[in-house]
């Protein structure tokens, strides 16, 4: 031991001599990954690059003018893989594998989203969402930097998916292509944190095997002494997967921060580990001791089992959990002929299904029947109305804007990919407060964990020098901001995951920030505050004759406006294969609806839609009523008395003692003095609104600094809900609409006071789960600091920061769920 110690003194003198004389040569860092240039030989404009790769797209990035890749952040380039080795992506170009790869393709355009695992830092971001520039052939990108995932939009013309990959390797950011992306199967990333527990845990119980003469007191015993060189040989060893494999990702994850030049928790992590593993290589080789390696592999075994218990919690609580397959999202399915309206979770490969005007269709399909005008601006995030021709491929997502159409679906329905679409849908048109929390916290919670381990580390030189690195180990390991960081995920994760059980489906935990500071409530009239199933109707006018009543339904069915649903309700028997096809078909929102049914025109809407002539008596037509026209003549009108949903009065009286209220309809004002005795004093309401009015009645109050929650059907009132701070589309059987933050089944309706008041109570919640945090992380530090803990302790003790925060949010939510009788 003395003879191995010696020998590596001897030769660290001699590097630093070396040094000294400039024997060993001053190597340059390449100005683009920041990696020691070997040679030196590659050098422009004062700029030294360590290989040929980095200094074409160091050439790249100047052509095309991209410098601002390099003013973010230092050598924040990743040394890219050989041309020769970027040569084998034409696979991607074979049909089968194109086809389960890319998201979208048409005629111009193809959307492929990939994996790049080499994006790190925001330099990555700006150079990837800036690749148009580079090549003309892209149209966008956009990267998600938590799921390192790039989505690319690029013309078809000339430029193959190969082409692409090519580039984006090039450049330095390899797409990883699996099977599972191949073969649309989910591969579980877990396995790669579960081989590091297993050989974690592995040399850490044999290195505590060990160990147990030591702990047993068997220093004095002879055969121990004789053989302790052997012990101490192996737990070494032991301890080199501990560094080299378990804890490597700290490492990266702590040298990428500082490269950046910015600081989180696995910083702490990584210096408490390196100095129990150095100073037990200094014991060693001073033989001074045995070192800490049984500390050291307890260490990372036990953070990396609370990882993963906090991976396996998070995902039992994202809003991407299974539950949200069961939106009340509908779709009517063709079966034996008949139609049944049914859950798109229901929906299976094979199936027939029905989409009339506004919908989204569900999956992958094929058209059968009808004449398809298909945007697809939910997937591609432009608005661009193509017609589609029977056995055309239509994709998930698209939208028919048109009369109805008979679909063939060919691939199952794919729910998380919707889910997908209706969170892209919200960041194309809002701004979302992205939750910096945890990047802040773990910031300054990490300078002020450094400042304290040196304090303490001073403090115990000259207190007790043989206990400085147990101590800064310590106080590095047991203080932790996961807790306060995670609060706000972990709670109202769990918030969300109660309501979507009773009905109440929230996109994401930004949705329950948001409703926190809403201060207005507005309230769309029909199909909203209305039960479309319990209207009364009659109709007044010519006499109908049967083949006359056919059309009118034949042409309501296309629509899914609350008004066509009653009207065609009332004539339910007549039969699916009476239904004449409508050759043209036209949604005027607000006003009406207009189509050719056997050659005829027919028209059903407002009186001003169906009729030029100006109406003579407006206090004859007060009431709610829908007027028919066969070739520009009136023929009659329906009458439909409206029928408001129960305990509405109630309702609005409960969320009146909070909010202002205001019910906005494009109906007349005939029931005004009604709906006033229901609401609250002050409320407002607005009669006559058109689409455009609701809309710019939105943007009108938040101008004045109102935030505003709204309630609709998403059919008319799309626009108004776009717009809003939190939309909510009440779902009567609807299908999905990608224009509103919030899907609340109309069964649930009653209890949106309780909703209300649950998600505002849960923002309380987060700032106990705070306060819980502060309290743990305070006596953990004044333990370590004290010296009451070892670095073992501390590890163990670590998880329980997280551990606190997963029981009380789960506790505390569910039990202020039970109060308040959600559960």
């Amino acid at each position: 031991m003395k003879i191995l110690s010696l020998h590596i003194r001897k030769m660290i003198f001699f590097l630093f001599k070396c040094r000294r004389k400039n024997y060993i040569m001053l190597y340059n860092k390449c100005y683009h990954c920041g990696k020691t240039c070997i040679t030196n030989k590659i050098c422009i404009n004062n700029f030294f690059f360590c290989c040929s790769g980095c200094f074409t797209i160091y050439k790249i990035i100047n052509k095309y003018n991209l410098f601002k890749f390099y003013e973010l952040n230092k050598n924040p380039g990743i040394s890219p893989i050989y041309p020769e080795k970027t040569n084998n992506f034409y696979y991607l170009d074979t049909e089968n594998i194109y086809k389960n790869i890319v998201s979208y393709s048409d005629k111009n355009i193809t959307i492929v989203k990939f994996n790049i695992p080499s994006i790190h830092c925001s330099s990555c971001i700006w150079l990837l969402e800036n690749i148009n520039k580079i090549e003309k052939k892209i149209i966008k990108s956009t990267v998600n930097f938590t799921k390192k995932n790039v989505n690319i939009t690029y013309k078809n013309s000339l430029y193959k998916l190969s082409d692409l990959a090519k580039l984006l390797t090039k450049i330095g950011y390899k797409p990883s292509i699996t099977y599972g992306d191949i073969n649309n199967k989910k591969i579980n990333n877990n396995n790669y944190l579960l081989y590091k527990i297993v050989i974690s845990f592995f040399c850490f119980g044999n290195i505590m095997l060990l160990s147990f003469p030591e702990y047993l007191g068997s220093n004095n015993d002879e055969w121990f002494i004789k053989n302790n060189n052997f012990f101490i040989l192996i737990k070494f060893i032991l301890s080199i997967p501990i560094i080299s494999f378990s804890s490597i990702d700290y490492f990266k994850s702590a040298f990428l921060c500082l490269k950046n030049k910015s600081l989180n928790i696995d910083i702490p992590i990584s210096i408490g580990i390196l100095v129990l593993y150095f100073r037990s290589i200094y014991e060693i080789i001073y033989n001074i001791g045995s070192g800490y390696f049984d500390s050291l592999s307890g260490l990372v075994f036990f953070i990396l089992l609370g990882k993963y218990l906090q991976l396996k919690t998070y995902k039992y609580l994202s809003f991407e959990n299974n539950y949200k397959y069961y939106y009340p999202i509908y779709v009517t399915r063709l079966k034996n002929n008949l139609e049944e309206t049914i859950l798109i979770s229901n929906l299976k490969k094979g199936d027939y299904i029905i989409i009339k005007n506004n919908e989204i269709i569900p999956a992958d399909s094929i058209l059968i029947d009808g004449l398809a005008m298909i945007d697809n601006s939910f997937i591609t995030g432009e608005s661009n109305i193509k017609e589609k021709k029977l056995g055309d491929y239509i994709y998930a997502g698209a939208k028919q804007k048109g009369g109805m159409i008979k679909l063939k679906i060919i691939k199952n329905v794919n729910k998380s990919y919707l889910n997908n679409l209706w969170i892209n849908e919200a960041f194309r048109n809002k701004k979302i407060p992205i939750n910096i929390r945890l990047n802040l916290v773990s910031k300054y919670f990490t300078i002020l964990i450094l400042i304290i381990s040196i304090i303490s580390g001073i403090i115990w030189y000259y207190k007790n020098l043989n206990r400085v690195f147990e101590i800064i180990s310590s106080i590095l390991i047991v203080a932790c901001p996961c807790g306060l960081a995670l609060s706000t995920p972990f709670i109202f994760g769990n918030v969300i995951h109660i309501l979507g059980k009773k009905g109440f489906y929230i996109r994401d935990i930004s949705i329950i920030e948001r409703l926190y500071k809403i201060t207005y409530i507005i309230f769309d009239k029909t199909g909203t505050i209305t039960e479309i199933d319990k209207s009364n109707i009659k109709y007044f006018g010519k006499k109908l004759y049967n083949d006359q009543k056919i059309k009118i339904i034949s042409l309501l069915k296309n629509s899914n406006h609350p008004l066509c649903k009653i009207i065609y309700n009332k004539f339910s028997y007549i039969k699916s294969h009476e239904i004449i096809p409508v050759t043209y078909f036209e949604e005027n929102p607000g006003k009406g609806i207009k189509g050719l049914v056997n050659g005829i025109e027919i028209k059903a809407g407002k009186y001003s839609y169906i009729s030029r002539s100006k109406l003579r008596n407006k206090k004859k037509y007060t009431k709610t009523k829908v007027f028919i026209s066969f070739e520009k003549k009136k023929i009659g009108y329906f009458l439909i008395k409206n029928y408001y949903r129960n305990k509405l009065q109630l309702i609005l009286k409960n969320i009146g003692n909070k909010y202002k209220i205001l019910i906005m309809s494009g109906d007349n004002d005939k029931e005004k003095k009604y709906l006033k005795s229901l609401l609250p004093y002050k409320s407002k309401l607005f009669f006559f609104q058109s689409p455009m009015d609701k809309l710019n009645k939105i943007k009108n109050l938040q101008k004045i600094g109102e935030k505003i929650l709204m309630f609709g059907d998403g059919i008319n009132d799309s626009l108004a809900l776009k717009q809003s701070d939190v939309g909510i589309v009440i779902s009567n059987n609807n299908s999905f609409c990608p224009n509103c933050d919030i899907i609340m089944d109309a069964s649930s309706f009653e209890e949106i006071p309780i909703f209300l008041k649950y998600t505002n109570f849960s923002s309380k919640l987060v700032l106990i789960s705070f306060i819980i945090s502060i309290i743990y992380n305070i006596i953990g530090l004044l333990f370590a600091i004290t010296g009451h803990l070892t670095p073992i302790i501390s590890a163990i003790l670590m998880p329980l920061s997280f551990i606190s925060v997963i029981i009380f949010s789960i506790l505390s939510t569910w039990i202020t769920a039970y109060k308040l009788h959600i559960i």
